[in-house]
């Protein structure tokens, strides 16, 4: 039986395909691929049957991202899990480096590395993003949105994670954010230096689940709720997951006025008005304050070329 498992649901995106798939196998040395196809109208199908190596799973229903993943795992044997879009990259060596980790560390339900950011082309952009915290209890880390974690950056414990339930299909694009918190709320994570993968960052004509960054925050601000209401965060005070909820609706709120500072510049009008109106309607005093907007236009100009 294979140590690792990845898990890559795909779409109607045959040309991505055999990238991915080759940067899996490449990032350990005892690893299954199992490739997802969730109803894709494209060649997915033949460009499969010509990759070495993977088991190939083919829905004739779409069932979104979560359901696809859902699917995998039931598929899968390894001892730990990862999760990888088919349009981004796990870097050579990366997973044999997060197994061992989970080997050292039996009470761990996941490990956690850093992600390099790329655009479309597979260029990276200099920027590379990590959890930034020690490793053992992440929970309100995640919580509040501290913590960056994808499946891309992420091995799990599958036992863990069959533990805690499935990813669910209604929350789209924030499906693993869900489980990451889920996880944290019973495990401990452990944190490594290292970066693991290439994120290949969305636009908003991308066509990627969360090119529509105003969307995906909005969703999250709403689950978040829910997920406040967790034994594991429901044995803090009320006053205390009130201040968790304004730390995250300010984070969204700042979050979303960035990306619309960025959107101007490349005349991405559209996706920047949808990003100012979100963040108004879910943080008012935090959007709508004088500095927010002057830092806005700091990042407008320094993006705009002279002339």
């Amino acid at each position: 039986m294979p140590k690792i498992s990845v898990i890559i649901p795909t779409h109607s995106r045959s040309h991505l395909l055999p990238r991915a798939v080759a940067s899996a196998q490449a990032a350990g040395s005892d690893v299954e691929v199992i490739v997802v196809d969730d109803a894709s109208i494209d060649e997915t199908a033949a460009v499969c049957r010509k990759l070495d190596g993977i088991k190939y799973i083919r829905l004739d229903r779409n069932q979104g991202v979560a359901g696809a993943r859902n699917l995998g795992l039931m598929h899968s044997q390894g001892e730990y899990v990862s999760f990888l879009d088919d349009d981004d990259l796990r870097l050579p060596g990366s997973l044999d480096l997060q197994a061992a980790q989970l080997d050292a560390h039996p009470d761990a339900g996941f490990v956690c590395g850093g992600m390099v950011m790329a655009d479309q082309n597979y260029q990276p952009t200099g920027e590379m993003t990590h959890p930034g915290h020690a490793s053992g209890d992440v929970f309100w880390h995640i919580m509040k949105l501290d913590f960056p974690v994808m499946g891309l950056s992420t091995l799990i414990r599958k036992q863990c994670f069959l533990k805690v339930g499935l990813l669910r299909r209604h929350l789209i694009d924030i499906d693993d954010w869900d489980i990451f918190v889920r996880l944290a709320e019973v495990y401990p994570a452990i944190i490594i230096d290292e970066a693991v993968g290439i994120y290949r960052q969305p636009t908003p004509s991308s066509n990627q689940g969360s090119s529509s960054r105003a969307a995906q925050l909005n969703r999250v601000a709403r689950h978040q709720r829910r997920l406040l209401q967790l034994p594991r965060a429901l044995l803090a005070t009320r006053e205390e997951r009130r201040r968790i909820r304004r730390v995250t609706l300010n984070r969204i709120a700042d979050t979303l006025l960035f990306s619309a500072a960025r959107n101007i510049p490349q005349r991405e009008f559209r996706e920047a008005g949808r990003n100012i109106r979100v963040a108004v309607l879910l943080n008012p005093l935090r959007a709508l304050r004088p500095g927010s907007y002057r830092k806005l236009f700091e990042i407008w100009f320094a993006k705009t070329p002279a002339g």
